[in-house]
């Protein structure tokens, strides 16, 4: 039975999303269930009894003016070429491994002042080690760490460049790749949502160190290196920000070729669905909104180290990114 409720998907899946085509898939849906009950209760197997019933029901052309969709059938979205399960099981594959190489490299930039400011707390504190060499190390390490970050952002790049054709949405998917897709999805978002707010939170509480650090070890060296531990925490929560919002739009992109005006649409997630904007500077604007507003929050925050009161920002953020939605959301 569940061969047949797939080929029916599949048969509906690019038609428009109308209550006539709702009603029509249904109808189909119910006439299938019956002919096969009755086929089985004949004594028929269950393959034989599936084909049977797929041979009669299954040319939508030939059942369109019966059903009362034939001028729907003229209005079918039906892209020309369709990605088949195993190349969307490696698409997703390919986003985990390029969601996690873009992460490194971001908290490899994070961790590229570690070296600096450790360097420098040791020749500050200890005599024996030279102050321009320990300057020359730090520099150059933190040039290592970016030029690796620089790295992987490239080949993370080149990755993302062999699926074109699911961003240009030159694709479509059908009903089996849909479903695995909606079923993988639903079983990482009680990851993303941890990683999400562990992120956060990391990021947040970033700050506590520095403070616990001046208040409770009086030593010079630890006094002067006490931000190392702030950049180490920010970069582990940003690093498993980046990655599960990377890893979640892999998704998202895969399910948004099922396009939102027709039946395939009903079977993505709405937190999957991407939204769209009525001005195309809006749409530029949100989709870099948070990162944004991340980075513009770290460096008011470290510029001037009055975390007490920066925190601000977010709720302020968050009211705006509110408006913007509102006003400017295709409904």
């Amino acid at each position: 039975m569940e061969t047949l409720k797939n080929y029916l998907e599949n048969m509906f899946l690019n038609l428009p999303n109308t209550p006539e085509v709702r009603k029509a898939k249904n109808e189909l849906l119910q006439m299938m269930e019956d002919k096969y009950t009755e086929l089985k209760n004949e004594g028929k197997a269950e393959n034989e009894a599936i084909g049977i019933v797929i041979s009669e029901f299954g040319n939508l052309d030939e059942l369109a003016e019966d059903l009362g969709i034939k001028t729907y059938m003229e209005e079918e979205v039906a892209p020309e070429e369709m990605l088949c399960l195993d190349e969307a099981k490696n698409y997703l594959k390919d986003t985990i491994k390029r969601s996690q190489l873009i992460a490194i490299g971001v908290l490899l930039c994070i961790l590229s002042v570690v070296p600096v400011i450790f360097l420098d707390a040791l020749s500050t504190t200890h005599s024996q080690f030279d102050t321009d060499a320990t300057d020359v190390l730090g520099i150059f390490s933190m040039f290592f760490f970016i030029a690796i970050a620089v790295a992987l952002f490239i080949y993370a790049g080149t990755m993302k460049g062999k699926w074109q054709q699911i961003y240009k949405h030159t694709v479509g998917i059908d009903f089996s790749v849909t479903d695995y897709t909606k079923n993988q999805f639903e079983s990482i978002r009680g990851n993303h949502a941890l990683c999400l707010s562990i992120g956060c939170m990391l990021c947040i509480l970033s700050i506590i160190p520095p403070i616990w650090i001046d208040a409770i070890l009086p030593n010079d060296f630890w006094y002067e290196c006490s931000a190392v531990f702030l950049f180490i925490m920010v970069a582990i929560g940003v690093y498993l920000i980046v990655f599960t919002s990377n890893r979640i739009a892999g998704y998202h992109s895969l399910l948004a070729l099922n396009a939102k005006e027709t039946i395939g649409s009903t079977h993505v997630p709405e937190s999957a669905k991407e939204i769209e904007y009525t001005n195309e500077t809006v749409a530029a604007i949100m989709s870099v909104y948070w990162q944004t507003i991340t980075c513009i929050y770290l460096c008011v925050s470290f510029i001037s180290y009055d975390w007490h009161i920066t925190w601000i920002i977010w709720p302020v953020a968050s009211i705006l990114h509110s408006i913007l939605k509102t006003n400017f959301q295709k409904l």
